[in-house]
């Protein structure tokens, strides 16, 4: 169906010139305005949506200047030696065999460094890899020479047992960890596993030069 509309009607319903630059105006203040209040308005993302680089720059924090503050290493800890039996020294010379392929610990007096643990065929340890040293009998200046103890030299010599080893003197009292591998003469051949200072002995203080302890001098009067 055809419908035939009168020209001078059109221009009835058609806006005028001035009404659409009105129209047009009033359109592009209400774009403008829009805009504006988009730009204020804090971006809202959706959950799981990647923020833009303006957003992800913001929410770098910046770095400090301070470098990391680095792990103090500790010292390894010592192994553990199961299965040890306490037991006197003048015990384990009177008694080597039962205390064979056994792990053992005494405390005694230092005694000096020798080679009696070195360097014997039928209980070997080289000289190269081990120092020998002796311990006193009890209550007594004679040295217990019927221990043999092989300890295997520190090859650090930043290790502790190093600076113990060289500060060590006659009487100083020291705690010894080890284990009988060897019975030969009849005589206990102990591996040193871990050796301990108990308690130094004090420092023997020599006269002054010139000078006479009391009893001396009351002699010489």
């Amino acid at each position: 169906m055809e419908v035939n509309m009168d020209p001078k009607n059109l221009k009835s319903i058609l806006p005028s010139k001035a009404k659409k630059n009105r129209f047009i105006s009033l359109a592009t203040a209400l774009s403008l305005l829009s805009m504006m209040v988009v730009g204020l308005a804090p971006q809202v993302l959706p959950a799981g949506a990647a923020p833009t680089a303006s957003g992800a720059a913001a929410a770098v924090k910046p770095s400090s200047d301070k470098p990391a503050d680095k792990k103090e290493t500790k010292p390894a800890p010592e192994p553990v030696i199961e299965n040890v039996v306490n037991v006197q020294p003048e015990t384990l010379v009177d008694h080597p065999s039962e205390y064979l392929n056994k792990n053992i610990r005494f405390t005694a007096q230092f005694f000096n460094y020798n080679n009696l643990a070195v360097d014997y065929k039928p209980a070997m340890r080289s000289s190269k890899n081990y120092l020998s040293f002796s311990v006193l009998r009890e209550h007594s200046k004679v040295p217990l020479s019927e221990l043999k103890l092989a300890m295997v030299n520190p090859k650090d010599e930043k290790d502790p047992l190093t600076n113990l080893l060289l500060k060590l003197k006659e009487k100083d009292e020291i705690e010894v960890t080890g284990k009988v591998f060897a019975t030969a003469l009849d005589e206990p051949w102990v591996d040193v596993l871990r050796l301990k200072l108990i308690k130094a002995a004090p420092d023997e203080k020599k006269p002054e030069g010139g000078s006479l302890p009391a009893k001396d001098e009351e002699k010489k009067k």
